[in-house]
């Protein structure tokens, strides 16, 4: 195995996985927030539809959780697109206090239209890259989130013991 990729001799903000990854984050959704500043969406609401149509989440909390943010917050952007027909809510039918989120057809529709807003920003940030190493840094990124989440489970677990 190799020796471990950090020591407190080779520690920097700029080659620091946590450093990089909040600025990247900061950087680009600002970027991303700007494609949205005609004010009929915000790029909070285009997310919470993406990932309700990818089926990533089918809950309030579900969305909330998978792009941090606060539940009453995402319960305001839930209730806004509700209230434009973009989204639906159903009771879950094996859990009554459970509340289900599905995409409408209108709700589809607009998400192909926004849609290219991210896409082209995205693109424009990885136009520079060959596709075999953009592949390779999704996958990283993947296997990154993997250990993450398994890391938050086991402390979870450690937390009810």
């Amino acid at each position: 195995m190799d020796a471990p990729y950090y020591s407190l001799e080779t520690l920097s903000p700029r080659v620091s996985l946590g450093y990089l990854m909040k600025r990247v984050h900061r950087l680009a959704h600002a970027e991303v927030e700007a494609a949205f500043n005609d004010g009929e969406f915000t790029f909070t609401q285009w997310v919470a539809l993406a990932l309700l149509h990818s089926g990533v989440a089918d809950t309030a909390s579900g969305v909330a959780r998978d792009i941090g943010h606060d539940t009453g917050a995402m319960t305001r952007v839930i209730d806004q697109l509700v209230q434009r027909g973009l989204i639906e809510r159903h009771p879950d039918p094996s859990d009554r206090r459970v509340t289900k989120l599905a995409i409408t057809a209108e709700g589809k529709a607009a998400l192909t239209g926004l849609t290219p807003r991210v896409l082209n920003i995205w693109n424009v940030l990885l136009e520079d890259f060959p596709r075999a190493d953009v592949d390779r840094f999704l996958a990283m990124l993947g296997t990154i989130e993997e250990k993450l989440i398994a890391m938050e489970s086991a402390r979870g677990a450690e937390d009810n013991a």
